[in-house]
């Protein structure tokens, strides 16, 4: 899929592809394409989509990482106290800055709110990057999935599966990641790095 060229450049952060905006390397125009894409799944009926646009907030990560459910995923585990706390499954969908590609995976959260202001008093999410073996969706997430990936050929993303990210990098590279040691890295993390 990539060659060790593109593999790294896009671990020293270059954009690299050749329809646009990826072949303009402009990463204003790049984030525009990404928030077109976002804008459209949320026009799906019935879908909610949130994005991590901040980089975590702190450092530098290649990807937009989107997160994509539907009201019947949230399930309330509490509420007592003026206090709520739920889970919601769904779909983490991770869009490369650098490439246009694209991973998907499953994913629950849990966030406590104050009932009176809604309010998020604290949280918790994984990550399918740490994880790269999540790249899956069971049953019930496939017309989920389904429709998360008509929008993402319409918006001209490659959605990568687990066998073509999964094999380890064939050179030897330094990764700004918090997600891996060097010696450990796979072709994933040239593409989706997180740099804290």
């Amino acid at each position: 899929m990539f060659t060790n060229e593109q593999l790294q450049d896009l671990i020293a952060g270059k954009a690299i592809g050749d329809k646009f905006p990826y072949d303009t390397g402009n990463e204003q125009e790049i984030e525009a394409h990404i928030r077109r894409l976002f804008h459209r799944i949320n026009r799906i009926p019935h879908i909610i989509c949130e994005a991590e646009w901040n980089h975590f907030g702190s450092g530098y990560a290649s990807f937009v990482e989107f997160f994509c459910y539907t009201k019947k995923n949230v399930t309330v585990e509490s509420e007592k106290y003026g206090i709520r706390k739920e889970k919601t499954e769904g779909i983490i969908i991770d869009i490369c800055r650098l490439a246009p590609v694209a991973i998907m995976g499953e994913d629950d959260r849990s966030k406590t709110i104050r009932i009176e202001s809604n309010e998020i008093l604290s949280g918790g999410y994984g990550s399918i990057i740490s994880a790269s073996n999540q790249l899956y969706l069971r049953e019930e997430f496939h017309e989920l999935g389904r429709q998360l990936k008509l929008a993402l050929e319409e918006y001209e993303y490659a959605l990568l599966d687990f066998e073509q990210i999964s094999a380890p990098l064939p050179f030897q590279a330094k990764i700004p990641t918090i997600y891996k040691e060097p010696g450990d890295y796979i072709i994933m993390d040239a593409i989706f790095y997180w740099e804290d």
